[in-house]
């Protein structure tokens, strides 16, 4: 039998709701406090002898303290006599510090995978994580799930987009997406004037004159790039510019930075809070339920 047990947040909560359903799994609602000096407390008051557990626990907001509450959750799960537990983490933290970029810096996102084996996490299912060769840090077995293709079929997206990349390195998610509508797709490149240094961008090979547009990534936090990218495209002729992605952060500013580019919606999965009226969220959750099954061998 599965057991789904959800984190403390309202994402990991309604998260959980949708997952355990397709599973034909029972929820378990743990008992969360936080001590006088700040420790977190957990405590599962379900009878898990035997039980494959899901905790479900998305990585933010305040990424240490969730990091810490799906430590504790797992360990509680195997004190409880669980007989496995995995973890669906719909957004995993730490993940865009990959490697060492300066001599002195910790491979993040290493530290963190080999932290929730240690803690007693078997399997691992997460939304489109930044870069799928992190996984490979995970001893046991770690899945990252693309939501785009999903995503666009609630949208009612067709082959008449253009699928866009913000850069080279998001190209595959472009591609991907592209080859399920069976549209064009290409990337954003960043071209810097030699004389003047002054930056422009524009896609590397396609026209965007009188298209409508989707530009595809995993994470908007600043809207930095993305904004500047919808600028270039509606000065270059796109009649329609989407922002379809993973994780919708949204920092302090990045509202207006995007509505002042003109983008008024920014789609995304349910993996993190709504911190703005411009994002509509699109559950993910069958998407996670699915790899779940082949992971647990559930029906």
């Amino acid at each position: 039998m599965v057991t789904v047990i959800p984190g403390s947040d309202t994402v990991s909560k309604s998260f959980s709701s949708s997952l355990a359903s397709p599973l034909g799994a029972k929820l378990c609602e743990p008992t969360f406090k936080t001590f006088p000096d700040g420790e977190a407390y957990v405590r599962l008051p379900c009878d898990l002898r035997g039980e494959q557990v899901v905790v479900v626990k998305t990585m933010v907001p305040d990424q240490d303290s969730s990091l810490v509450q799906a430590l504790l959750m797992s360990d509680a799960a195997r004190e409880a006599g669980a007989e496995s537990v995995a973890l669906v983490a719909p957004y995993m933290a730490y993940s865009r510090q990959d490697r060492a970029f300066l001599e002195g810096e910790p491979v993040s996102i290493r530290a963190v995978m080999r932290a929730l084996w240690s803690a007693g996490y078997s399997a691992l299912v997460t939304i489109e994580i930044h870069k799928e060769e992190s996984l490979k840090h995970f001893p046991g077995t770690a899945v990252s799930v693309r939501p785009f293709a999903f995503m666009a079929k609630g949208l009612g997206l067709d082959s008449s987009y253009v699928v866009l990349s913000p850069d080279i390195g998001a190209l595959p998610r472009a591609r991907d997406l592209a080859l399920s509508l069976g549209a064009s797709y290409d990337y954003i490149e960043k071209l810097r004037d030699r004389v003047t240094g002054e930056v422009s961008m524009r896609p590397k090979e396609l026209s965007v004159s009188n298209k409508k547009v989707v530009i595809v990534d995993d994470i908007i936090s600043t809207g930095t790039t993305v904004a500047k990218a919808a600028q270039m495209l509606r000065s270059m002729g796109a009649v329609d510019v989407k922002v379809l992605v993973a994780h919708a952060l949204l920092v302090p500013g990045a509202e207006g930075r995007l509505l002042e580019a003109g983008i008024t919606r920014v789609y995304a999965a349910n993996t993190t809070p709504v911190t703005s009226a411009m994002v509509s969220q699109i559950d993910v959750a069958p998407l996670a339920a699915d790899a779940l099954r082949s992971l647990l061998k559930v029906a």
